[in-house]
């Protein structure tokens, strides 16, 4: 038995498990400081002036899993960082929105496009077309116009590299990439989805949530504070949205608005029924979501005589705890390095 290679495929799968799900350029830590230089930069100190966010006095004592509660929670979050709510459309059904749009695209596919191509396709309605426009008539017309349209162009552009695709090899493995995407439910896997309504010619934009994260108020906050990052970022273009870290800097945006206790005690979770078997969201990973903690924290420290880590224990996993302390604690040294370099003592 080769130990190091075994030792060695354990540590990858560690990595992806918790660390981040992007490649962030300079390394995480590094780039989590630059990437907070660039947020201080953009938007001054007074974010990180205001408390952090703790869990036991932000989520409401009536907070019941409807979505009329769960709404409440995200115009609280809209509030905390002061992103204007009058045209953003939260809304709790993302899936069925997703079945509905691919369903729809599934439709336009088979009545615009030529017969080769739609024998090509292997992209499959859920909904029939009564049941699309039902649930537009309930009030999510612009989102399925748009999720359709989007997923219509993609669907159009995979096929018809198929059909035109002469290597045999590489045309397998167009088919394969393909069916990946045909055999998956429409945004599986995700939490919440931020749409820029504009696009589909009607003003705003719309966050979707899962219905799964009803029951659990910390899921609604994190996937807001995750969302309303791309409202600010995406929806006021201060960054391009093709840029490989861009996901991972709208979570930093969240923690950097004092979220980071939410986002990191979200980035793992256990799935219901299955002893070892965990799930990550996110795009920071624990481990980057725990480092973006301890550099706010010591951000916050820099500006104010206070704690190091003002948050509870009780606040946060035991996880990211331990990570969050470690991280801190490098940076405290790094700091006092520096202070005793340049004769002026760390306060």
């Amino acid at each position: 038995m080769n130990l190091i290679g075994a030792w060695r495929r354990r540590q990858r799968h560690r990595e992806q498990l918790y660390g981040p799900k992007v490649l962030l350029p300079g390394g995480p830590e590094q780039w989590i400081e630059d990437s907070l230089d660039w947020l201080i930069g953009r938007f001054g100190t007074e974010p990180l002036r205001r408390p952090p966010v703790l869990p036991s006095e932000f989520v409401p004592a009536w907070y019941d899993g409807s979505e009329r509660a769960a709404r409440e929670l995200c115009l609280q979050v809209c509030a905390w960082m002061e992103v204007p709510d009058d045209r953003i459309r939260f809304s709790f059904r993302m899936e069925e929105v997703r079945a509905a749009a691919r369903s729809a695209a599934v439709h336009r596919l088979n009545a615009e496009q030529s017969s080769d191509l739609i024998a090509i396709s292997g992209l499959r309605a859920t909904m029939t077309s009564a049941e699309v426009d039902a649930l537009a008539a309930a009030g999510f017309a612009a989102e399925i116009g748009v999720l359709a349209e989007r997923e219509l162009q993609a669907e159009v552009k995979r096929s018809t590299a198929i059909l035109q695709e002469t290597d045999l090899d590489r045309r397998a493995e167009l088919c394969r990439r393909a069916e990946a995407i045909w055999s998956t439910s429409a945004g599986s896997g995700s939490r919440a989805a931020w749409l820029d309504l504009r696009a589909g010619g009607t003003e705003g934009t719309a966050v979707m949530l899962s219905a799964t994260t009803l029951a659990d108020p910390a899921a609604v906050v994190a996937a807001t504070a995750h969302e309303l990052g791309h409202e600010v970022l995406w929806g006021y273009h201060l960054i391009d949205r093709s840029r490989p870290d861009a996901e991972a800097l709208t979570d930093l945006f969240a923690v950097f608005h004092g979220f980071g206790i939410f986002l990191a005690n979200q980035a793992v979770e256990r799935v219901p029924g299955r002893r070892s078997a965990l799930q990550t969201l996110g795009y920071l990973g624990e481990r980057g979501a725990s480092d973006a903690l301890a550099a706010y924290c010591f951000r916050r420290h820099l500006l104010f005589p206070e704690s190091l880590f003002p948050a509870l224990p009780t606040e946060v996993d035991r996880a990211v705890r331990i990570r969050t302390f470690a991280r801190l604690a490098s940076l405290v040294k790094d700091a006092e390095i520096d202070s005793i370099q340049e004769g002026a003592p760390l306060t």
